[in-house]
């Protein structure tokens, strides 16, 4: 796995395929994605959520995010994305919270960085998007627009509505999905 555009473009980010559960997102799923966020992303906060090997939150910083928080429980996994940040030298540009995505949004560790993206990653057919996004969307409170990504199989079908929240935008590729939530005012 390679960052594929931005400051960082080309570094690689190791193989964590041998980890339980942990499937990194495919460089054509993460450009989509980030061709939809597009320049919006530059100067703003970016969570990444059930972080895995941290590729996706990289490749926020590395196109011009400003912070990243990275949510991951497995220890191994926290310690790469430190070793990452370091070398990558964006160590001053990030946070990771070594705990499960669930537990950390129902004790509110994201509220004091107020991310306006919110990425959701959950392993596939593990029941943990719906319960993830209901987890999120309860807790956001926040006075400025943010928008939660999920990646997801196509065979889970997701609420068009939770909450403030609205699904905006669908991007099929292949066996996933992702789904875009914007809040919507009152």
């Amino acid at each position: 796995m390679r960052i594929i555009s931005g400051s960082l473009k080309g570094r690689k980010i190791p193989n964590v395929y041998k980890v339980k559960n942990v499937s990194p997102s495919s460089g054509l799923l993460k450009g989509a994605l980030f061709d939809i966020i597009g320049a919006n992303i530059d100067g703003r906060v970016f969570c990444d959520l059930y972080a895995g090997s941290g590729n996706v939150g990289f490749e926020a910083l590395s196109r011009g995010a400003s912070f990243c928080i990275f949510v991951e429980k497995l220890p191994g996994l926290t310690f790469a994305i430190a070793e990452l940040s370091k070398k990558f030298r964006v160590e001053k540009k990030i946070k990771i919270i070594r705990e499960d995505a669930i537990k950390a949004l129902e004790i509110g560790l994201l509220k004091e960085y107020n991310p306006e993206y919110i990425f959701i990653d959950p392993p596939y057919n593990s029941g943990l998007c719906e319960k993830t996004i209901n987890c999120l969307l309860t807790s956001l409170h926040y006075e400025h627009e943010n928008t939660v990504i999920v990646q997801h199989d196509r065979r889970e079908i997701l609420p068009k509505e939770c909450h403030s929240y609205e699904l905006t935008k669908e991007k099929k590729h292949g066996r996933s999905i992702l789904s875009f939530y914007s809040h919507f005012p009152l």
